[in-house]
């Protein structure tokens, strides 16, 4: 019986660390959805998939720049870290990498829980001058100066 006490005890702990680890990878997990989903010819009509009604806006199906904007992943080949943040009803995913010239850049994600979705809610792109100035933690979009 006693053997049977720890094994329970032991499979309930192991679950909860296995909850927590999954748990704190979820926005990167869809960032990482949205990169190998969305493309030039399937954006507008994935884009609620991934961003939020208020982002996306009423005529982004008719505006012509929409998708240059909606692909903003583009702007990034290769990923060096990210950071996120979250409670329940938003969270904050910060993705370091570079760009096709080599050259280092930040993405600042905004996500919002809408039924049961995470869904990007605002986007600011920042370009730095080296891998010193990466992001070290999830920064929210709002925390960059205007």
């Amino acid at each position: 019986m006693k053997n049977v006490l720890i094994g329970l005890v032991l499979a309930l702990f192991m679950t909860s660390c296995a909850t927590v680890h999954n748990s704190s990878s979820v926005l990167y997990q869809e960032f990482s959805q949205y990169e190998n989903v969305a493309n030039k010819n399937n954006i507008i009509e994935v884009a609620s998939n991934f961003f939020s009604h208020s982002l996306l806006g009423r005529d982004y199906q008719s505006n012509p720049d929409a998708a240059s904007q909606l692909l903003f992943k583009s702007y990034m080949v290769n990923i060096d870290s990210h950071y996120e943040k979250m409670n329940e009803q938003d969270g904050c995913l910060t993705v370091n990498g570079y760009d096709e010239e080599n050259s280092p850049l930040i993405f600042s994600l905004k996500y919002i829980s809408s039924n049961g979705r995470w869904l990007i809610d605002k986007i600011h792109v920042l370009f730095v001058d080296n891998k010193k100035d990466f992001a070290n933690s999830a920064k929210c979009p709002s925390e960059y100066p205007n």
